[in-house]
């Protein structure tokens, strides 16, 4: 909704305030929903808006996910440049050179991507996190996270991909399906976070 509203004003930045403004908001509200769902607790609508003390705390997460996501782009975007150019120019460079500066460009552009995919997987955690611990530190929840998803990425990786063919067959229903899917990858989220949190002891149920 948030980037749609900010694409039609035609403000990229707004899209990011935006983003950092409704997701502190709501998103907590919104886990709370779907954690007691999957803990078989009561739950009503009106809690999504019930939240707004966290807001800050959400705020601060989602501005460390913007940054990374900013960074690695950039890196991202500088490395295949660059890797255009070595393309573009190699017969006026020596071949050997030209070669290994190809060779060099794409396991670069290929380690940012493989780096980005993994911090964001070890770092995924930490909205359920805040929500289960308003008062831990920042920096203590992205390492708990990061605790939680050793040895579970695969497994996670997995999980997101068993929603691929729902996403696609939600466009041939003009977007009706996604009311029954956004719950169902919200609930499913929140049960991998009950599971895999088990041997973590600082996280409070």
């Amino acid at each position: 909704m948030c980037f749609a509203t900010a694409g039609f004003i035609k403000e990229p930045s707004m899209s990011i305030f935006l983003h950092l403004i409704i997701t502190s908001l709501f998103y907590i509200g919104l886990l709370q929903i779907f954690i007691k769902i999957a803990r078989n607790k009561k739950t009503s609508f009106n809690e999504l808006f019930q939240r707004t003390d966290a807001f800050f705390r959400c705020a601060a997460i989602t501005i460390v996910f913007l940054a990374i996501n900013t960074i690695c782009l950039l890196l991202e975007y500088t490395a295949i440049n660059s890797l255009i150019v070595f393309i573009t120019y190699q017969t006026d460079l020596n071949i050997a050179l030209s070669s290994f500066m190809i060779v060099v460009g794409i396991i670069l552009s290929a380690a940012i991507v493989v780096f980005w995919i993994v911090l964001m997987l070890c770092l995924s955690q930490s909205y359920f996190i805040l929500y289960d611990n308003e008062d831990m530190p920042l920096g203590d929840i992205f390492r708990t996270s990061m605790d939680m998803m050793d040895g579970h990425k695969a497994d996670y990786i997995l999980l997101c991909l068993s929603f691929i063919g729902w996403a696609f067959l939600g466009l041939f229903t003009f977007g009706i399906l996604y009311l029954w899917l956004i719950p169902y990858v919200g609930v499913s989220m929140a049960n991998f976070y009950d599971t895999i949190k088990k041997d973590i002891k600082i996280i409070k149920d």
